[in-house]
């Protein structure tokens, strides 16, 4: 399991960060928004979910997620990572994995999605205080952690802002830069910092990139561990380590995570299989069904 506290926060305090997110949207016309939706602030989303959601396959992407109003449970082959109300969590790297949504006794479930810029890492990387927790901590690339009393008030500053386009340009982005700082400092900070390192847990980050940018393409696990500079043998085990999966099932499930996509906006099943490397569309219709549990076909029925 990845590290994690279950320190418990204020309520109360936390209710004031759901209380402004909620200002915030009803300024915006979004009071009723089921999804995501982005902000003046650039890499800083919000998400609004009215009902609950069962178990269902879902590509997480790297950043910060912080929990105002509800529970999320987070599946990961053996792997079951909770965060709720006033948690936050932490992706090093995208990761496919499941998820389970309740708002408990909220009325919907609300959360913020801040970016984590690479460049702005590698500068707060070097301002870590403590850099020996990073060199015993897990390789798993996630960490779900209870927010401490400086990451509230720096996110409460952040989402008040929002509302104000003047503050929010002249502001955002420093209050932005303060969180990721914090959380570089916190007990999830070897997730982002080991990205910034010549380890085996950034190197395995390098072969992800890869993954990302040639999905499409035929890839050769061999060929990605003599890329990052790793033995094939070493390159499956940490692999394993950081994101619980091996080379060949974490690049399946990338490929119909973004062949849903695909097909969510509008693709024939034929072309988005075809366009994230499937050569067999009776080979793609099996896997997918298998994934999420419906067909393709059915899939695009329901998302349009």
């Amino acid at each position: 399991m990845p590290n994690s506290t279950n320190t418990s926060f204020n309520t109360l305090s936390v209710d004031s960060l759901s209380g402004a997110a909620k200002t915030y949207l009803t300024k915006e016309g979004l009071d009723e928004l089921n999804g995501m939706t982005s902000t003046s602030i650039e890499g800083v989303r919000l998400f609004r979910h009215p009902h609950g959601s069962k178990k269902q396959p879902l590509l997480y992407q790297s950043g910060i997620i912080i929990m105002l109003q509800g529970t999320k449970c987070l599946y990961v082959n053996d792997h079951e990572i909770e965060y709720k109300k006033g948690d936050y969590i932490v992706f090093g790297v995208p990761l496919p994995a499941q998820c389970a949504a309740t708002p408990d006794e909220d009325d919907c479930i609300l959360g913020l999605v801040i970016d984590v810029p690479p460049s702005l890492l590698t500068e707060l990387s070097h301002w870590q205080e403590d850099k020996s927790s990073c060199s015993s901590a897990s390789m798993f690339t996630v960490s779900q952690q209870s927010m401490n009393q400086n990451l509230f008030e720096v996110t409460l500053r952040l989402i008040e802002t929002l509302g104000n386009s003047h503050k929010a340009n002249a502001l955002g982005a420093g209050f932005v830069r303060e969180i990721i700082y914090n959380i570089v400092n916190g007990p999830a900070g070897h997730i982002l910092v080991g990205l910034t390192e010549n380890g085996h847990y950034a190197r395995i980050a390098n072969a992800l990139k890869i993954i990302h940018n040639n999905y499409s393409t035929k890839l050769n696990v061999d060929s990605l561990a003599q890329q990052v500079n790793m033995s094939v043998s070493g390159f499956h085990r940490a692999f394993r380590d950081v994101v619980l999966d091996s080379p060949v099932q974490y690049i399946k499930k990338f490929r119909l995570s973004k062949a849903r996509e695909l097909i969510s906006s509008g693709y024939r099943v034929v072309d988005a299989a075809e366009a994230v490397g499937y050569k067999s569309l009776s080979q793609f219709s099996r896997e997918f069904k298998r994934y999420y549990q419906f067909t393709p076909v059915k899939d695009r029925h329901i998302t349009t």
